[in-house]
């Protein structure tokens, strides 16, 4: 009996220290992906799709799961679940680290090009979503959905009747001068509404082969339950971020982000 608690006492701590080694590696990874991709949030240009640097990042996850796959398949749920949910925490806590830099603005473009990667992420690591996964998620979005809707009133009120970009997607333009410089949440995830149901079925094929491991495969028509409710909501998504944002600023207050565990 007590050798059979001493290794389990040393699985649990095998479990932890990789555990811990592995979340590092996803900081790092969503470090570059969020803050070295080479792109400028607050001139963002327009939405082509995913980025290379969104697989990137999932490719840190998928070499995560070939190892655990192939030494402790059992413990396969456990160890994704805590990196996924690490990963949206280490979003949440990167867009306020750098709330004052790197991500001081995010304009109508940037926001869509989150948004559709947010929502890609959602649907392909839907399985390993926990509870607090998807809250965090939740936080995340209303707190990208804040700082645009900051960012581009900040910069209507400093270029009044100048000209203003127009956020895009692909090579059409999708708001108006006008609308651009008062801009409303309902715009914002309308536009980011779209981009999502133009591009997400397209890049989730494209990207199939990148993905494979978490599923048979990842297509609407053969998806897991759990993610295919994910890839029909995002609209159910939009709008519930934006009955949030109104609330938030009803109350005085801004979207508050579920505090992390450290």
């Amino acid at each position: 009996q007590d050798l059979t608690m001493s290794f389990s006492g040393l699985g649990e701590k095998v479990l932890e220290h990789y555990t811990f080694a592995k979340a590092n590696l996803m900081r790092t990874a969503a470090t570059n992906y969020l803050l070295d991709s080479g792109i400028q949030w607050g001139a963002a240009p327009p939405v082509k799709g995913i980025r290379d640097a969104a697989v990137e990042l999932l490719h840190t996850l998928v070499a995560v799961h070939a190892e655990v796959f192939a030494g402790a398949k059992p413990l396969l749920g456990k160890i994704l679940g805590t990196l996924v949910e690490g990963l949206i925490d280490t979003f949440l806590s990167l867009l306020e680290e750098n709330s004052s830099d790197n991500l001081s603005s995010i304009d109508a473009n940037g926001f869509c090009q989150l948004m559709l990667e947010l929502e890609y992420f959602e649907t392909i690591l839907n399985p390993y979503f926990t509870v607090d996964a998807t809250e965090s998620l939740k936080s995340l979005q209303g707190a990208v959905l804040e700082k645009a809707i900051e960012s581009i009133s900040e910069t209507a009120e400093n270029n009044p009747g100048g000209n203003h970009r127009k956020p895009a997607r692909g090579s059409e333009d999708a708001v108006s001068d006008d609308k651009q410089s008062s801009v409303s949440p309902d715009d914002l995830l309308a536009l980011a509404q779209q981009c999502t149901s133009e591009m997400l079925q397209m890049e989730l094929e494209k990207t199939r082969l990148n993905s494979a491991c978490f599923g048979e495969t990842i297509l609407s028509d053969s998806m897991p339950p759990m993610a295919r409710a994910s890839y029909s909501s995002s609209k159910a998504s939009m709008d519930s971020l934006s009955r949030n944002y109104r609330e938030s600023q009803s109350m005085g207050s801004p979207v508050q982000a579920r505090p992390r565990r450290r």
